[in-house]
């Protein structure tokens, strides 16, 4: 479970990105291992891991991509996925 990477692909023109982002950057504040990509600014690797639709998650465990969401989850579901391969060492709540 330390090598999970919780990938967030966005772009600054996505209206959704803009609703999604804030949400992901409270996970990232408590130490969820969020990294923030623009498929704009970083074309090469939103190609490599085939981002066509923005927001966009992928969750990699040992470097392999373990699960995909594509659009705005409810964030019962996001957590729900995350867990699965990634515990929060913490006892906050998202409240």
């Amino acid at each position: 479970m330390d090598d999970v990477i919780i990938r967030y692909f966005g772009a600054a023109w996505c209206g959704p990105c803009k609703k999604y982002k804030p949400v992901l950057k409270k996970l990232e504040k408590m130490w969820y291992p969020i990294s923030f990509h623009d498929v704009d600014q970083d074309p090469v690797l939103a190609e490599s891991h085939r981002i066509q639709s923005v927001p966009q998650i992928k969750i990699e465990e040992d470097g392999k991509v373990v699960e995909s969401m594509i659009g705005i989850q409810p964030l019962e579901v996001l957590l729900g996925k995350i867990h699965i391969y990634w515990e929060p060492d913490t006892d906050e709540s998202l409240g």
